[in-house]
């Protein structure tokens, strides 16, 4: 298995603000981060995808940045369905949202997010968190990378 790279990390972005979007990506690219990022604008979008996804996929995102309030089906919806998959119960989500209400941080985390970030904070704490991310990752044992390929 080879390691994770800035080049490597599948990124999902879902996000229905244009701004926050541009935000994210000048970010990544700022910090190095090249590969592609995928993005959904919402969480109806994302229900869809994974429906459909296999997580062994080669392309399937390593980890997610999800804002919390998406009109219609909002990010802890999306967050609570994925626990409720067994093949998505561990994937790494990172929630992005404008609330600092003490009870969506707690929702959040008892749903088994990675991190929950305000975006009145800066993006740096985005990039912050995915290099984390990168450095958890790579000290894993090569058998608990299973379905993180880096290809």
């Amino acid at each position: 298995m080879s390691e994770f790279t800035k080049k490597t990390l599948r990124i999902m972005l879902v996000e229905n603000d244009e701004d926050d979007v541009f935000f994210v990506q000048r970010a990544l690219t700022h910090a190095g981060f090249t590969y592609p990022l995928f993005r959904l604008r919402n969480g109806r979008e994302a229900v869809d995808y994974f429906k459909a996804a296999d997580a062994s996929s080669p392309t399937f995102p390593h980890i997610v940045l999800m804002d919390m309030k998406m009109p219609g089906m909002d990010g802890l919806e999306v967050l609570r369905w994925l626990r409720e998959e067994s093949q998505f119960k561990d994937l790494s989500v990172v929630i992005l949202t404008s609330s600092d209400i003490p009870a969506d941080m707690s929702k959040s985390c008892r749903l088994g997010i990675y991190k929950f970030l305000t975006k009145r904070t800066h993006y740096d704490n985005v990039i912050s968190t995915l290099e984390s991310f990168l450095t958890a990752a790579n000290a894993l044992p090569s058998n608990a990378k299973m379905g993180m390929s880096s290809d």
